[in-house]
């Protein structure tokens, strides 16, 4: 694409810093004295487009990031401002001395970087920084020993690789390198050993295909469990929540009923002291509160003590029902259990056994057909002891007559005598303890009623007049206190028993945001009990086959992955042998190809590099001419080689040639070309024409000239070729 460098700017590269270059297409010519920064601005340019080269070079001029990072920053970055083909982008790089760099190239006119992760160069350009820096970058064209090299091999060798140093030969022997890198004649290299280790891999994959269908089986049992350990864990952490928000609402219910408690507590005291206001004494000591707190007491004592007696007559009431329910006493209960048992038991035996004799005789006397003998006297026998069945039986009937009952009732009272004794027991040690307790609230009530007695004789007078009014008066009012009272210590005491132990604060912050669960807290429990259970026993099985599927792993490989070992190794071994047959071609042919190519491509260099020339030397020279060796000459008629023109004239046709190379590598588009001090061995005159040449390369491509001298702006002028001078301009930051 056709590139023109607008802005440059540098924060920090070398000995530059904060300082912009504003350029324009044709050429821009730098003038300034040696060490002023002309070298390390067009470093700089290549720096932006390519990023540091020579890295690892111990030679600081061969060493670029050595050489141009600042000294007291390690920072080198700025940015150049470009226009590609009616495109804006700006072009920024930061490189850090730890070697650290970032690169954005951003459109300007919507702000979005583009090309991300590939190299500005080689986007604009269309050229690696090899071929960059042979071909538009130009540094000084004084040849590097102290005698002139020959300059038809320095030509061969560019129009090959646009490298003066590179030859076919070193190419070869590169490609012969690569070559037995894949595989040698004598058997090694990266081929033979991948054979050998995709061979070890077939035995390998054979040795586990076992083992691999058992992984497989163990990975699905193992994949299944996991899904529904997922499961199990998704609903454990729900029932969580459901289980926490539980407690939360019974921490929520506790807390309303100990706030509930704590109202009606304050509500009874507040009723209490509203009624035991109500007394007044002018005894300032405060012993009429003491009467009156003994009245509260003896009024509640009272009503203790009747509500003994009415439990004593009712358990008294108790007793004489159970009495009367049931009227044998122990003895002859236990006889009466104890003859029913024994006639009924014997009556049986005898019915039995008169039954059993009745028909052995009637058996017996139609045996021996007579009326007479045996079977009549073992008859009489059964009727006998049928008799004696009947007696016994009878027994009971004479019990039940001197108790006065039927034998029915005697059975039923005798079997119900042992549960109402105990009952009657249970109920007399009720009525005992009834009946301590009477006694002793009665006696408490008593002595209450004297000290009251004593209380109001010593605060009222009584000389002639009747105090029962007052005393009426006063136990009224006592006994309404009392009940009070005893209201507010009852919500008092529930009030303390629901807060023992409790804190209400922390209650309060637990029942925060709680819901009304629509389960009950058991239901919950037993289903984070089965999920939990769930889990861990599927986990543990699953380590259990994890194991084994890690020991076969170990023992013989994953089938799997050594198929994709061996598939690799076949790809590569592919890869390998395609290689190996390119560089065998490459090498065979790369005599033919490479004349081939000087066939074709000197005559077009030479065509372009001739136009270029003519103009340099104002037409003194022409017919530049490039034979298929390379070999360049001038000349129409008698071609002569061009060892033996001028040093700085070996340079014009060296120029010529590089601009010539220039038009074919970037394919008829303008490129900035950077010449830095290219023209010290060109005299005046010279300088003159061969500027004429580069202002027709200016036509298509930009052009900036960096100068010690005027030489060249003055030159310029003297052609008529119009040029923008550039400067070093500071940046404000």
């Amino acid at each position: 694409m056709n590139v023109t460098i607008e802005r440059i700017e540098i924060i920090a590269f070398g000995k530059l810093k904060n300082v912009s270059v504003t350029a324009q297409s044709g050429i821009n010519i730098l003038s300034a004295p040696n060490e002023s920064g002309k070298s390390t601005l067009a470093s700089f340019i290549k720096f932006v487009f390519y990023g540091y080269v020579g890295g690892r070079m111990q030679s600081l001029t061969d060493n670029e990031k050595r050489l141009y990072t600042p000294w007291d920053a390690e920072i080198s970055e700025g940015s150049i401002y470009i226009t590609a083909d009616g495109e804006k982008y700006t072009v920024s790089r930061r490189c850090l001395a730890s070697g650290k760099e970032s690169v954005e190239v951003v459109k300007r006119n919507s702000g979005k970087a583009v090309f991300v992760g590939e190299i500005p160069g080689e986007v604009f350009f269309g050229v690696s920084e090899d071929v960059f820096a042979r071909t538009l970058f130009f540094r000084q064209l004084t040849l590097p020993q102290t005698k002139d090299e020959i300059l038809a091999e320095r030509l061969r060798n560019i129009a090959i690789s646009a490298s003066e140093q590179v030859g076919t030969k070193k190419a070869v022997t590169e490609l012969n390198k690569a070559k037995n890198e894949i595989k040698s004649r004598m058997g090694n290299g990266l081929m033979p050993k991948a054979e050998s280790e995709r061979d070890a891999l077939e035995e390998a994959i054979t040795a586990s295909v076992d083992s691999g269908r058992e992984m497989t089986r163990l990975n699905g049992e193992i994949k299944k469990r996991r899904a529904l350990i997922d499961e199990a864990e998704k609903k454990l952490e729900a029932l969580t929540v459901e289980r926490k928000n539980i407690e939360k609402y019974e921490a929520e219910k506790k807390l309303a009923a100990i706030d509930k408690l704590a109202l009606e507590e304050r509500d009874a005291r507040e009723y209490y002291n509203e009624a035991a206001s109500q007394l007044k004494s002018r005894d300032e000591n405060g012993e009429f509160r003491a009467l009156y707190a003994k009245n509260t007491e003896y009024v509640a004592e009272c009503r203790e003590c009747e509500t003994l007696s009415s439990a004593l007559e009712e358990a008294e009431a108790e007793r004489d029902a159970l009495s009367e329910s049931c009227p044998l006493d122990s003895a002859t209960a236990k006889q009466a259990r104890k003859l029913l048992a024994s006639s009924k038991k014997t009556a049986n035996i005898l019915f039995i056994v008169a039954a059993v004799l009745a028909v052995v005789g009637i058996i017996t006397a139609l045996a021996s057909k007579s009326t007479t003998g045996l079977g009549i006297v073992i008859a009489v026998l059964g009727v006998i002891l049928c008799v004696a069945g009947a007696v016994v039986i009878s027994k009971p009937s004479g019990l039940a007559k001197q108790q006065g009952m039927t034998v029915s009732e005697l059975q039923k009272h005798s079997e119900n005598q042992p549960v109402v004794a105990k009952q009657i027991h249970d109920v007399e040690i009720r009525i005992k303890s009834l009946t301590e307790d009477f006694e002793e609230s009665r006696t408490h009530c008593s002595l209450l009623k004297r000290e009251l007695d004593a209380g109001i004789n010593k605060y009222i007078d009584v000389s002639g007049v009747d105090y029962a009014d007052m005393l009426e008066r006063i136990l009224a009012l006592s006994t309404e206190s009392g009940e009070r009272l005893a209201v507010w210590r009852t919500k008092k005491e529930l009030l303390d028993t629901a807060t023992e132990g409790v804190d209400v604060e922390s209650l309060r912050a637990e029942a925060e945001g709680a819901t009304k669960p629509e389960r009950d807290r058991a239901t919950v429990d037993r289903e984070l009990s089965f999920y939990s259970k769930q889990s861990e026993q599927l986990s543990e099985l699953n380590r259990r086959d994890e194991l084994t599927v890690a020991t076969l792993e170990a023992k013989f490989g994953d089938p799997a992955t050594l198929i994709g070992k061996r598939d690799s190794l076949n790809e590569m071994i592919s890869e390998l042998a395609v290689k190996h047959k390119a560089y065998e071609t490459a090498i065979a042919y790369i005599e033919e190809s490479a004349d081939y190519m000087k066939s074709m491509v000197a005559p077009r260099i030479a065509e372009r590099a001739d136009e270029y020339f003519t103009a340099a030397t104002g037409g003194k020279y022409d017919s530049l001419d490039i034979d298929t060796k390379l070999s360049m000459s001038f000349g129409e008629d008698i071609k002569r080689s061009c060892e033996y023109l001028s040093a700085g004239t070996r340079d014009s046709a060296y120029l010529s040639l590089r601009l010539a190379l220039a038009d074919m590598l970037f394919g008829g588009c303008g490129v900035p070309m950077l010449l830095d001090d290219a023209f010290v061995r060109i005299d005046d005159n010279r300088l003159r024409m061969i500027l004429g040449a580069i202002g027709t390369a200016a036509k298509k491509h930009q052009i900036f000239i960096f100068t010690h001298s005027t030489r060249e702006a003055d030159a310029l002028g003297d052609v008529g070729i119009a040029y923008n001078e550039i400067a070093f301009s500071k940046e404000q930051r």
